[in-house]
């Protein structure tokens, strides 16, 4: 499995003609509408902030998908069913749609695709992946596949889930100045102090979930979990990994 990528540059190479089958990022027109619910699949919408509109899914791990791209701090906005291109393979033109765009703070974006990892030991699948990640890479845009591999981490989902219910909580500007002051000052503190503090644990998790404050998502929540000041941008600010070609391993 690769490392933990947080997008590399873009590439520069320029070939093959791009079909495009919607607009650029920033328009909420899917390339593909997402499936209906059939027996034995469940869909449905993601209810994101980052882009003030609900985000459809088509798989249990797509779902998990969103809540990593909705509360990594370097994803600018995200886009399900963003595009559709025709590539060559085998002679035969084929037609691609990824499950998601993403756009970072510095301007620079990724196509992926989730997908079990089960299904990525299939030859004629793999193979697909690899020619459809040449093809982006020819015209200068970047490819990777997320598993359930990398979206497997329980208290990581638990928590995003938890901190969903906050994202639109109302915070004063008072509030916000009085705990950016008090933690800059006094340095990191405890989920415990601050909530005594406001005498407010539901603020609390407001200015977690929205980046007022930070905390070791990773973690089960406790009274003794440890809030500090965001770094900026780049540190800690990735929630997910993905896999590259050729063999994404």
């Amino acid at each position: 499995m690769s490392s933990k990528n947080t997008v590399v540059p873009l590439g520069t190479r320029q070939g093959a003609q791009l079909r495009l089958k919607s607009g650029p990022l920033r328009k909420e027109i899917r390339a593909r509408e997402p499936v209906r619910p059939t027996t034995g699949r469940v869909v449905g919408f993601y209810p994101s902030t980052k882009n003030n509109r609900l985000v459809a899914w088509e798989s249990q791990l797509e779902q998990k998908a969103c809540a990593l791209f909705e509360f990594s701090p370097d994803v600018v906005r995200y886009r399900e069913q963003p595009i559709s291109v025709y590539f060559e393979s085998d002679g035969q033109m084929r037609r691609y749609t990824p499950d998601f765009e993403l756009q970072f703070q510095d301007g620079r974006s990724i196509y992926l695709e989730v997908k079990p990892l089960a299904k990525l030991q299939n030859t004629d699948l793999k193979r697909r992946f690899q020619q459809v990640a040449r093809f982006w890479e020819l015209n200068g845009r970047q490819f990777g596949v997320i598993t359930d591999v990398e979206l497997y981490h329980p208290t990581l989902q638990l928590n995003l889930k938890l901190l969903r219910a906050h994202q639109r909580a109302h915070i004063s500007d008072a509030v916000r100045q009085r705990v950016e002051h008090w933690v800059g000052t006094a340095g990191p503190v405890t989920f415990e102090q601050l909530a005594e503090l406001l005498n407010s644990p539901t603020q609390v998790y407001a200015l977690i979930a929205q980046r007022v404050l930070n905390v070791d998502l990773f973690t089960p929540f406790s009274p003794a979990t440890t809030l500090h000041l965001p770094e900026g941008i780049g540190h800690e600010s990735c929630l997910f990994s993905y896999r590259t070609a050729p063999d994404f391993e």
